[in-house]
């Protein structure tokens, strides 16, 4: 019996990107960046592997299930791959580009590998691209991500656009109103960073008072199925359910 596997057997989540795909990305990815150059954004590269202690700090500590780490045979420090570009631009423009007046335009292309990918999208392997506006405040900042985002989206033919606006203030905006604080905190950033509409209510509003009452919320699950009773009907259901600011057009 041969236990070796095929030659072209490839973990999962993890593809060979052939003709004519492989160009047709590096063509979105170089219309993109082309955008994003035109309205001044520089480019940086940061590297594939960095120490842990600065690749899962910050925003980069929402990614630690989801990045691979080992140990470094020269250094022997832990190491991880990165699972996003976005926290390397922010220690880049913290650090290398500290100097450098504000605000600052970056952009950055290449690859993320994430330990598991998800029921949409089960790839673990993807490209990333996208921009950061580093010390820019004001509503004109806003726009001016929107509208250069959009304007690389439609430069690759994207149809149908949809904008979502991350305010860096507003988590702890929200948390000091809710008197938030501790574990609660942690565990509403996490939610947000995945976009966990049910974690972000009960991390949110659970054990909050309201007008006198202390609200209670739980994560909805399928009732158990219950036997059927006369005339022969079954019973059963269910629920249905850098520095200063920072903008940040990903794709």
């Amino acid at each position: 019996m041969n236990d070796m596997p095929h030659p072209a057997l490839l973990p999962a989540g993890l593809y060979d990107l052939l003709p004519p795909e492989a160009e047709i990305e590096a063509e979105v990815t170089a219309r993109l960046m082309g955008v994003l150059a035109a309205h001044g954004y520089e480019r940086v590269k940061p590297p594939l592997v960095e120490f842990e202690e600065t690749l899962l700090v910050g925003a980069g500590a929402a990614m630690a299930a989801d990045t691979f780490r080992t140990m470094d045979p020269i250094s022997h420090r832990m190491i991880g791959v990165r699972a996003d570009m976005t926290p390397q631009v922010a220690r880049i423009a913290a650090t290398r580009l500290a100097s450098r007046p504000r605000p600052l335009r970056l952009s950055y292309a290449g690859q993320v590998l994430r330990v598991r990918g998800s029921q949409m999208r089960p790839e673990r392997q993807v490209g990333q691209a996208g921009a950061e506006l580093i010390g820019a405040a004001g509503p004109a900042a806003d726009v001016e991500a929107i509208a250069v985002a959009g304007e690389a989206l439609v430069a690759v033919a994207v149809p149908h656009l949809s904008v979502d606006l991350t305010l860096p203030t507003l988590v702890p905006a929200i948390a000091e109103a809710y008197g938030i604080a501790g574990d609660r905190l942690a565990g509403l950033r996490a939610a947000l960073d995945r976009k966990d509409a049910a974690a972000v209510a009960i991390e949110k509003f659970n054990g909050v008072e309201l007008n006198g009452r202390t609200i209670n919320v739980n994560e909805a699950r399928p009732r158990p199925e219950r036997s059927g009773g006369g005339g022969g009907r079954g019973g059963g259901g269910g629920y249905g359910g850098g520095r200063g600011q920072r903008r940040e057009p990903r794709w």
